[in-house]
């Protein structure tokens, strides 16, 4: 008979049935027992035998205890801090501050800029272009001022800003016919020009105190700062002639064709009312208007 069925009989369920065996998580086979009888302990595995006492509380930090521990991790932490500061500025910066020699800026001005990158490049300095200019003294392209100036004594690596040149500026002349003189001298100055010499002459097309023309004309390109000289109109002129030769006619005829065109004629003093034309003045050819005096000398006698 088996051990199973030796412990079945001896420990009969209560109800008739036989008690079903417990068993542990690895199979062991663990006797219940009867009611009312005492409970042994169930071996352990590997048959020694487990005790049951509870275990003692363990008793809960103390705030004090806590606090002291925050204040040691956080001085151990700026006791990091301070280390690592200290090691950086006396060991790491002085190698990188003092591992860069000292140099001279070179004069970069009227170079270009590869000259100037070229210029740089012994001492190790950078070039940085900061803007541009208009100077009339300085060609476009090159360079017209830089920072720090020549001579500055600085680290290597160090970036020299330059202003370029973009040369002599120029501006176009503006449309001034018909402008006052007043409103041709601001058009002037607004395109970065002077006003020059200002001529008065009658002009039959434009009115008086108007522009009828400039030097240099509209949309000629000039250095700013250069003169444009004004003509300015006083208005319609005296109507003009071209004086005529009038020697060998009689002046008595001639006389009355000028005086009926509205010219003064005179003569000498003394001399001959009538006869032939042996002198005049203006000259033959001159320009004339109204206002100018015709004077004629005529012999006593009319020559055929």
């Amino acid at each position: 008979m088996s051990p199973v069925r030796r412990l079945r009989r001896r420990y009969p369920a209560a109800d008739g049935q036989p008690a079903a065996p417990d068993r542990s998580s690895s199979g062991q086979v663990l006797l219940r027992p009867e009611a009312g009888t005492e409970s042994a302990p169930a071996p352990e595995q590997g048959g020694a035998a487990r005790s049951l006492a509870p275990a003692e509380p363990v008793a809960p930090e103390s705030p004090r205890h806590r606090f002291r521990a925050a204040v040691l991790l956080a001085g151990l932490a700026m006791l990091a801090f301070v280390t690592g500061v200290l090691v950086f500025n006396g060991l790491v910066m002085p190698r990188l501050i003092h591992g860069i020699g000292h140099v001279e800026v070179p004069d970069l001005r009227n170079l270009t800029l590869e000259q100037a990158e070229r210029a740089l490049r012994p001492g190790g300095l950078q070039l940085s272009r900061a803007g541009e200019r208009f100077d009339p003294g300085v060609p476009r392209g090159f360079i017209l001022d830089q920072d720090p100036a020549p001579g500055t004594t600085v680290r290597g690596r160090k970036r020299i800003s330059v202003v370029v040149s973009l040369g002599e500026e120029f501006s176009s002349v503006p449309e001034l016919s018909g402008e006052s003189q007043r409103n041709a001298e601001q058009l002037l100055r607004s395109a970065g020009l002077t006003l020059g010499s200002v001529t008065r002459a009658p002009h039959e097309e434009v009115g008086e105190g108007l522009v009828a023309g400039s030097d240099p004309g509209p949309e000629s390109v000039l250095p700013q700062g250069s003169p444009v000289h004004l003509l300015v109109s006083t208005g319609p002129g005296e109507e003009s002639f071209v004086m005529p030769d009038l020697a060998g006619r009689e002046i008595g005829g001639v006389r009355r064709q000028l005086e009926a065109l509205g010219f003064r004629v005179t003569t000498p003093h003394g001399a001959a009312a009538m006869g032939t034309i042996v002198s005049q003045r203006p000259a033959a050819g001159s320009r004339i208007t109204r206002s100018v005096d015709i004077v004629l000398q005529a012999t006593a006698r009319v020559i055929r």
